[in-house]
């Protein structure tokens, strides 16, 4: 930006050319934000995937970044990774099989034999391998889900040596299959271009964020506005709101 700017000064023309605002933001009428409900969605402490009918919650201050194939965890005791797909084989060699593949041939693991359980109504199985690392001890879990007779899910946990799944406990005994209706009515957010009116305040356009958290907060940074901006009749600004999904 430093850089840019400077050419820019350079060119003795800065600052005196046209900004076609309301063309530019009218460009962003529609654009789509945030998770795609297809890859699954993040709102606050919680992963809902719609179309594999997948739910489950993270614990009070750990963070979730979602991928093209896995959800990453991360917080204050331990890391984890929810992942998985098809599968033809038994719980316990697919969990057999994610240790193999953490491991690489490069990490010798202490593994116990899986122990089998079920989470709201869904056969799993579970065990924690340890491993010596050069930052000391660490405990590697894995909690698997038969979603399917060839579908398989798993959170893949790293925690301090001792820790085992402690940490995650509410997590992993949190999934729980989506229902129909929960699943239709995951949908994503897109940007809805928005012309002040006389009574629009900014306390009031915030409210209709699709948020259920700093709504406040995201509607300012959208806008890049002041926490004690007046706004104007006239003015445009930008909404997250909920839209419809993509055919």
């Amino acid at each position: 930006i430093q850089r840019t700017t400077a050419e820019a000064r350079a060119t003795g023309r800065l600052g005196t050319g046209m900004r076609n605002r309301d063309q530019f933001l009218a460009q962003l009428d529609g654009v789509f934000v945030d998770d795609d409900p297809a890859q699954g969605v993040i709102d606050g402490r919680t992963f809902t995937h719609p179309d594999l009918r997948i739910f489950f919650a993270v614990p009070q201050g750990y963070l979730m970044q979602n991928g093209t194939t896995e959800v990453s965890i991360a917080g204050s005791a331990g890391k984890a990774q929810f992942s998985g797909g098809r599968y033809n084989g038994t719980i316990e060699n697919y969990i057999n099989l994610v240790l193999q593949q953490l491991a690489g041939g490069r990490t010798r693991l202490a593994v116990a034999p899986p122990r089998r359980t079920t989470v709201n109504g869904i056969p799993a199985a579970f065990t924690t391998a340890r491993a010596n690392t050069s930052s000391g001890a660490i405990d590697v879990s894995v909690f698997a889900y038969q979603w399917s007779p060839n579908t398989v899910y798993h959170f893949v946990m790293l925690t301090r040596g001792g820790a085992g799944i402690g940490p995650f406990v509410p997590m992993v005994e949190s999934i729980r299959r989506v229902t129909p209706a929960e699943a239709a009515a995951i949908r994503p957010g897109i940007i809805d271009l928005v012309t002040v009116v006389p009574g629009d305040t900014v306390e009031r356009l915030a409210s209709r964020m699709a948020y259920r958290t700093f709504q406040l907060e995201r509607f300012l940074s959208l806008n890049n506005l002041a926490a004690n901006a007046r706004l104007v009749p006239g003015q445009k600004v930008k909404l997250v709101v909920y839209g419809s999904r993509r055919a």
